[in-house]
């Protein structure tokens, strides 16, 4: 696939799926009438803690006193529904103590204060990558709702260690959500974007510690803007290449060497899902800037004699701009189709890249600029095999399907690189008030990539 085709399929998807999002904007017509609008005298939330009620409350974006419009209500519905916390939620506006004014009565069933989520992964590749074809993730965890609008939480992940973390919801009364989460893991290994490290690696921190803040403020009854800081540091191991070369080699590390990779994003969000898990209908779209750095200290390979100089830093900072897009369509009571696109494209600069090739006896390694292009367009399909719902007991299965093509470049291209890939997906997801379990296969075509 070349570039300009795919530039043209990645514009069609956001093109279509912009239209998806918003049939009415090409429909023509006189003023519309005033919406109806009803006086909320009080809110109440029942099912759920004092905290957890005030956090509902709060999420809502409503006043008492104010008064709102049928489609305000709705998305003060939807609002509530996408709290992690929240699995279900019944919504009635009863009269008030006076004509023209209502209760907006709100009865939550929250999740458990144990949760955890599973998800066994199942591979098969079309060309030879250093990734396994099995894969099974894990996390078990406990929350607890502190003050008025606080959740403290401890979870163990297989992948990232242990964690513990705190959100603050509705900072000083004005919606605001606030949350910081620290991690620490034996070993965690990261594939860098393409932009960062261009000869597509995986780097294994050992000993990594990972701290990150989240910021969410909202813009809107359907928007926010949103930023995110995110530091993991770690001893290296070693530095694997993906995908499979007699040019590439594992390099593994002794001594203290140390790695470090910062990210950073602010982007503006709009969101109508239903669900933050499984979501049936709405949309998310999203806009921002993301700038991330890697960097390596002190890195010594195991074949190298220990009286020679460790390998110079290695260092690669990134700046993107990235865009992205998901359409829900609830065609029936049972049946979703997901429409998925995404585009980015960024500068990078990398001093002393460690490309794997040798000269001589050292590491061949050098500085380039390089300007960086990704994107992906694609659909999923699901159907609800099993819905119950009662107090204290809701349980949801899906199957699902997918298809997702897509790649990203550099130019120049110091290859190989997933210049394009296509994969096919299909699995089963079962939830209920304790957490989630997810079984999926996928079927990964890297074409150009590994060629």
């Amino acid at each position: 696939m070349t570039l300009q085709r795919f530039r043209a399929l990645a514009a069609l998807g956001l093109g279509l799926l912009f239209l998806a999002a918003f049939p009415g904007q090409a429909q023509e017509g006189g003023p519309a009438p005033e919406p109806v609008r009803f006086l909320l005298e009080t809110i109440t939330v029942s099912g759920a803690s004092e905290a957890a009620a005030n956090i509902v409350r709060a999420e809502t974006l409503l006043e008492e006193g104010e008064s709102y419009t049928e489609a305000d209500l709705v998305q003060a519905i939807a609002r509530v529904h996408r709290l992690p916390f929240v699995l279900e939620a019944t919504f009635a506006l009863r009269k008030g103590s006076e004509r023209g004014a209502y209760e907006l009565a709100i009865d939550v069933q929250p999740a458990r204060w144990f949760f955890f989520d599973q998800w066994s992964h199942g591979f098969h590749f079309d060309e030879p990558v250093d990734l396994p074809e099995a894969r099974v993730d894990a996390l078990v965890g406990a929350r607890l709702f502190l003050g008025r609008g606080g959740v403290l939480f401890a979870a163990l992940d297989s992948e990232q260690g242990a964690q513990i973390g705190f959100t603050q919801y509705d900072l000083f009364h004005r919606g605001i959500l606030l949350s910081a989460v620290v991690s620490q893991a034996g070993s965690v290994t990261e594939v860098l974007p393409l932009s960062l490290d261009p000869t597509f690696a995986s780097w294994s921190f050992h000993n990594s510690t990972r701290v990150s803040l989240g910021l969410s403020v909202p813009a809107g009854p359907r928007q926010s803007v949103q930023a995110s800081l995110s530091e993991r540091r770690g001893d290296a191991r070693d530095r694997s290449p993906v995908i499979f070369s007699e040019a590439r080699f594992p390099v593994f590390f002794s001594g203290p060497g140390d790695l470090t990779y910062r990210r950073a994003e602010a982007k503006w969000v709009y969101d109508t899902s239903d669900d933050p898990l499984l979501p049936t209908r709405g949309m998310s779209l999203s806009a921002g800037v993301e700038a991330a750095r890697f960097e390596s200290e002190s890195l010594r390979p195991t074949s190298s004699p220990s009286f020679e100089p460790p390998l110079p830093p290695f260092r690669s900072e990134q700046v993107v701009v990235a865009v992205s897009g998901i359409r829900h369509f609830s065609v029936t009571p049972r049946q979703t189709v997901t429409l998925t696109a995404r585009g980015s494209a960024g500068q990078s600069r990398i001093k002393n890249l460690f490309t794997g090739h040798r000269t001589g006896d050292r590491a061949e390694r050098r500085d380039v600029s390089l300007d960086s292009l990704g994107g992906a367009v694609g659909v999923r399909h699901s159907v609800a095999l099993r819905r119950h719902r009662e107090r204290g007991n809701l349980s949801d299965l899906r199957f699902e399907t997918g298809a997702e093509i897509g790649g990203e470049r550099t130019a120049p291209d110091l290859g190989p690189s997933p210049l394009k890939r296509l994969s096919l997906s299909v699995g089963f997801v079962f939830r209920n008030q304790w957490g989630r379990v997810r079984a999926t296969f996928t079927y990964l075509d890297l074409g150009e990539a590994a060629r």
